[in-house]
């Protein structure tokens, strides 16, 4: 089947469709050139190795499932952030099947710094957006942050068990209803 990819783009979209289909184990320069119907040293003008195929389609998932934090989305409430964060997350479950545990698994195996400086990208553009937005939050508990609990060490917390929710089937709502608990 010749889908007429003809740029890295149109690529990255074929490798999207495998994850979906097969998960992100299944990506390989040889499946992406079936499937776009070009030969495998095509694959190559565009991506000098699997790893970097790899990357880049991680994270173009990553940026499509974390589109709204991209833009100029701002949120009045940290939790309201937050939701939007684990909202985002459960379409993604539901778009890209075990990619969360999986794509994880792929870095770890690929020993790819480019890999691990693009997770570290997402991760602390994440934490930042969550740092603003609570620093922003006027409906907080009074006196909730001192020298024992500064508003970064809440953010890395709650972000730690925003990843645990990301890669398990914990429920989202319980993490909201936390979050509520312990900041109005």
């Amino acid at each position: 089947m010749n889908l007429a990819v003809s740029s890295k783009e149109d690529l990255i979209k074929v490798c999207k469709e495998i994850v979906k289909e097969q998960g992100i184990q299944a990506v390989s320069v040889r499946s992406l050139a079936k499937k776009a119907g070009i030969s495998v040293g095509a694959v190559y003008n565009y991506f000098p190795s699997k790893n970097q195929l790899l990357v880049e389609t991680i994270g173009s998932i990553w940026g499509e499932i974390f589109h709204f934090t991209h833009g100029n989305k701002s949120f009045t409430s940290f939790k309201e952030c937050l939701k939007a964060l684990l909202d985002s997350i459960t379409k993604g479950k539901e778009k890209y099947p075990h990619f969360f545990t999986e794509h994880a698994l792929v870095m770890t195996y690929t020993h790819e710094e480019t890999g691990k400086e693009l997770m570290g990208n997402f991760w602390d553009h994440l934490k930042k957006n969550l740092l603003e937005t609570l620093i922003a939050d006027k409906h907080l508990r009074k006196n909730l942050f001192n020298e024992d609990l500064s508003q970064e060490e809440l953010v890395e917390y709650i972000f730690e068990l925003f990843l645990s929710v990301m890669i398990s089937e914990k429920s989202p709502e319980s993490l909201l209803k936390l979050v509520d608990n312990l900041l109005y």
